[in-house]
């Protein structure tokens, strides 16, 4: 599918949300990928998954997860299923460039003993911005009933933004 022209007309069966241009989208993917690299540096070897929430321009709600395993002995690898991250992936990439995005978030689950630990960011203004454990804590409390470990929140760790570092 090739991107929309300035010169197309709209199709009445598709919603029109704004393009931001080729060079917005490559400077958002650089950017998903540092994100990406320094939150696997903070959060180190072991199984976690990713949970991605946005409510669009138009309000739609959207969802997408992953589950990642890193290792980093003797080198640092990671396991995913390739279309589950790339759809995690592209989600970062289009809330970080932002003109599409109204809300988005990144919650990130990972498995310890004995129970699961959970912290999140939000992304807005082209990064990701910790979130406080308690709304963390608040958005992955289990439907009454649930047999499943409940999840403690801590404070996401710190990624510095390279557009202010750098």
């Amino acid at each position: 599918m090739t991107n929309p022209q300035p010169d197309q007309a709209a199709r009445a069966d598709r919603r029109s949300l704004p393009y931001p241009g080729d060079e917005a989208i490559a400077a958002a993917r650089r950017r998903a990928h540092r994100a990406f690299a320094q939150l696997f540096t903070a959060l180190g070897a072991g199984g976690h998954r990713l949970h991605y929430a946005v409510v669009d321009v138009d309000g739609r709600y959207r969802l997408a997860s992953a589950t990642v395993t890193v290792t980093t002995a003797p080198a640092w690898h990671l396991d995913a299923d390739p279309d589950d991250f790339a759809a995690i992936e592209a989600a970062v990439t289009a809330a970080l460039e932002g003109s599409c995005t109204v809300l988005a978030t990144l919650v990130v689950q990972t498995d310890q003993e004995p129970d699961p630990v959970v912290c999140g960011w939000r992304i807005e203004r082209g990064w990701l911005h910790g979130m406080k454990p308690a709304a963390v804590q608040a958005a992955v409390r289990p439907c009454g009933g649930g047999s499943a470990p409940v999840a403690r929140a801590y404070p996401a760790p710190f990624l510095p933004d390279p557009s202010v570092t750098s």
